[in-house]
């Protein structure tokens, strides 16, 4: 009977966000203010029906990440359904948690307190509807995922809600690929530069999610039905155009090849990797390969035209140079050791203005950079995680980042091999191996201080739902003895063992 009431449950709140997305879009395209009424209407009926399992809710709108009008999406829909159903429990102690402070919620308190200094050495507001880089908005939102990452860490639910939260968040990024589609009027790419499509790249990181949790990509590889899931996954991070997109889910399959395979397997796999390069190659010698796959694969040695690899290094001479200026000058960071904010000052603000002329005018600044450089200069999107993060909280707030980002993913490790063995190990590589990939992706490929701080958070959220619900004996570490001295009835080092 439970079992058909969750069931219900999950489906009602599937269809009713298919809707509520539909509706949602329809406010860009100005529909009927009554359907968008309807929508809300459901989406509260939906959440009083979860009760305690509202996370899931803020699990699957994560997944969705769809965004709708002025910058806000249904990641921040999700999001205040669950800070403001979960006060509602927490004040009718119906809210199970176990509330502890251990090593990951220290890291989590240093970047809060790196985060908070920066605000009070440069506050700028509290806009919350301005743009994303301007006022105080950037503070709200990562406030807000911070405390949701908060209370979902401290949650006690039950280990099925796991698997549902597995299965809605693969459900959630697929309603969500064609619901970025449908924003855009098309595949969500730069109109700029149609070379480069992210729904394919989002869609490739969910399809090598899937299989390192299921199977070695490996072994998929003579699998009949999961060699078309690699091959897929591999032309869609090609076909995307982003290089950050093949880096993303070869890491991936690297990680999950090593926990099904061991070290000996990931070097089988390497050589597999250079047959297949060395295969399409060959191919792109007589049949050409579209443009977008060829620039994704420019950093491997290949066939590739010289038309793409150059625009290629382009790109990366064009940011490398964008960030020798950001660190060694001070005219964009004043305070390289502390950071100076996320916001945007007045006279960053007007200085920004100006470049946005210049960009129509010569494209070329006062300052001797192109104007689109200094425009992202102004605006602190330098495509790195450090240097974004020196930018916001200083070299000292990029240490603490970075090394709580390992810290999570030591524990992350620590779930899958508790999990190993278990009914439990294709959920805890689901979800524990995009933390072990993401402090190599945030510092050698890409990204951005928000994005680290709010994958940081989550992850350590991730891990705490895990230790405290997985229905198994806890993980702990064994030290290893030389062999004479050993204990021939312990149990292997790394293994779940009853406390």
């Amino acid at each position: 009977m439970n079992g058909a009431r969750s069931f219900q449950a999950i489906l009602i709140l599937v269809i009713g966000t298919v809707v509520a997305l539909w509706l949602g879009v329809s406010i860009v395209t100005q529909q009927s203010a009554t359907l968008i009424k309807g929508a809300a209407v459901m989406l509260f009926a939906v959440s009083a029906l979860l009760g305690r399992r509202i996370w899931l809710l803020l699990i699957f709108f994560s997944a969705m990440n769809v965004v709708l009008i002025r910058g806000f999406g249904t990641t921040e829909i999700g999001q205040a359904m669950f800070l403001g159903f979960s006060a509602i429990l927490f004040l009718m102690r119906k809210l199970r948690t176990q509330i502890q402070f251990k090593e990951l919620e220290l890291w989590a308190l240093l970047i809060v307190a790196c985060i908070v200094q920066t605000y009070l050495r440069n506050p700028v507001g509290l806009n919350l509807m301005g743009a994303g880089n301007v006022g105080g908005r950037p503070y709200i939102m990562l406030a807000i995922t911070i405390s949701c990452a908060a209370i979902l860490s401290v949650m006690i639910v039950e280990a099925k809600e796991l698997k549902w939260a597995m299965w809605l968040t693969i459900i959630g990024t697929l309603i969500g690929i064609p619901g970025t589609i449908v924003r855009y009027g098309g595949l969500g790419g730069d109109q700029e530069d149609l070379s480069r499509v992210p729904v394919f790249s989002t869609f490739a990181t969910l399809l090598s999610r899937i299989l390192v949790s299921r199977i070695s990509p490996l072994r998929a590889l003579i699998h009949p039905g999961w060699i078309f899931v690699i091959l897929l996954s591999l032309v869609a991070a090609g076909a995307s155009g982003y290089r950050n997109s093949v880096a993303m889910i070869g890491l991936m399959y690297l990680v999950g090849i090593c926990y099904r395979g061991g070290v000996m397997a990931v070097f089988s796999s390497l050589l597999a990797g250079s047959f297949g390069l060395v295969l399409l190659a060959l191919i792109n010698v007589n049949f050409p390969l579209p443009g977008n796959i060829q620039r994704a694969l420019s950093p491997f040695p290949g066939t590739w035209e010289e038309k793409y690899k150059r625009q290629a290094d382009l790109s990366t001479e064009w940011r490398i140079e964008m960030w020798k200026e950001a660190l060694t000058s001070e005219r964009w960071i004043h305070n390289k050791f502390m950071g100076d904010g996320l916001g945007m000052s007045a006279e960053q603000l007007r200085a920004n203005e100006r470049v946005d002329a210049t960009i129509v005018g010569a494209g070329t600044s006062n300052s001797g950079l192109l104007a689109q450089q200094e425009n992202m200069l102004i605006n602190g999107s330098y495509h790195s995680g450090p240097v974004h993060t020196i930018r916001t909280v200083g070299y000292l707030g990029l240490v603490i980042l970075i090394l709580a980002m390992i810290r999570v993913a030591v524990h992350a490790h620590r779930q899958i091999m508790r999990c190993k063995g278990t009914e439990w190990f294709p959920l805890a590589l689901f979800f524990n191996v995009p933390l072990l990939v993401n402090p190599i992706f945030f510092a050698f490929i890409f990204g951005e201080f928000p994005s680290g701080v709010a994958s940081t958070m989550m992850g350590i959220a991730i891990v705490r739902l895990l230790e405290k619900n997985l229905p198994i004996p806890a993980y702990r570490a064994v030290r290893h003895q030389p062999y004479m001295f050993a204990n021939p009835n312990r149990q292997p080092a790394g293994q779940a063992v009853r406390a």
